[in-house]
């Protein structure tokens, strides 16, 4: 430690939930970070700030961790669950401060709390050309598990409507289907149980994807000045392979187009040869890539 930082006035503070002047921090950093790395991170601020909040009397789970320094933030990591039992921990250090030992103490605090809540699996998040993120995640021991591709389309243009399937908005009353897709789709349920129409108030939609008036997938789109971003997409096993996916993610671009939102973005996982080629044949192209570790 140097006479600057025992001079220095630092303090952790461990939330639930972050507040809107939180939020600014964090992203702040974030631009900092971005700026001298020129790399991706995955925080997932959006979701944070709006998150529903836990109605279960006396339940608190800690899922922000800030670290400041003379009031500035400095250094933040985050837990986010979103389904199958899986915590994934993404965070930064202001530039200035790195290699203080000033991560790793947040690190510290994030692992136990992810033992308390006996996660099955506890995930690393670093992008792939990220020299610093993945420094300490070699440091801890980090096992690679998978990777993922943020893919873009620069510009939305014209769609026809499809002739293959509709999307629906799903409203409350969709709830028991959404959880039966989410498991025969992905292989869990979201840790958060959302109504679609709390969702809406974030400006985020999930529609039913429909052939002849049965639900055979699910898209959820977030909408903003740009990008929008989709996620949640997915078609059931009996209903691959017949074009139903790429007439889905079309009808996704059609509503994304309607609102004069020029650029789309989501997120795959590289191995996915399937919705890879689906994503491509629509113009999305790689930006970034995204890595996964299992914490020891």
């Amino acid at each position: 430690m140097n006479e600057n930082d025992a001079m220095r006035n630092d303090s952790i503070v461990i939330k639930q939930y972050i507040t809107g002047t939180q939020f600014a921090e964090i992203n702040r950093l974030e631009a900092i970070c971005r700026s001298q790395d020129s790399t991706n991170l995955k925080l997932e601020t959006e979701y944070r700030l709006n998150r529903p909040k836990s109605g279960t009397p006396g339940i608190t789970e800690l899922n922000e961790f800030l670290y400041y320094a003379d009031g500035e933030l400095v250094s933040y990591l985050g837990i986010a669950s979103f389904g199958g039992n899986a915590a994934e921990l993404n965070g930064m250090t202001h530039p200035d401060f790195r290699r203080k030992g000033i991560f790793t103490r947040l690190y510290g605090l994030a692992l136990e709390e992810c033992r308390k809540r006996s996660f099955d699996k506890i995930l690393l998040l670093s992008d792939g050309k990220s020299a610093s993120g993945q420094a300490f995640i070699r440091s801890v021991s980090g096992a690679y598990d998978f990777s993922e591709y943020r893919m873009r389309l620069e510009h939305v243009g014209p769609a026809e409507p499809s002739e293959l399937v509709v999307l629906r908005k799903a409203n409350n009353g969709d709830v028991p289907e959404l959880e039966r897709l989410e498991a025969v789709i992905f292989g869990d349920v979201g840790e958060d149980k959302v109504l679609p129409e709390e969702e809406e108030l974030r400006n985020e939609f999930i529609y039913m994807v429909e052939r002849d008036r049965a639900v055979i997938g699910r898209i959820k789109i977030t909408y903003s000045d740009s990008p929008a971003f989709i996620s949640g997409f997915g078609i059931v096993p009996e209903a691959r392979g017949q074009g139903f996916g790429k007439a889905a993610l079309r009808e996704a671009l059609h509503l994304i187009r309607e609102r004069n939102i020029p650029q789309a973005e989501l997120d795959v996982e590289c191995k996915n040869g399937n919705a890879l080629h689906i994503y491509t044949s629509c113009g999305f192209r790689e930006m970034s890539v995204m890595d996964y570790y299992q914490a020891p």
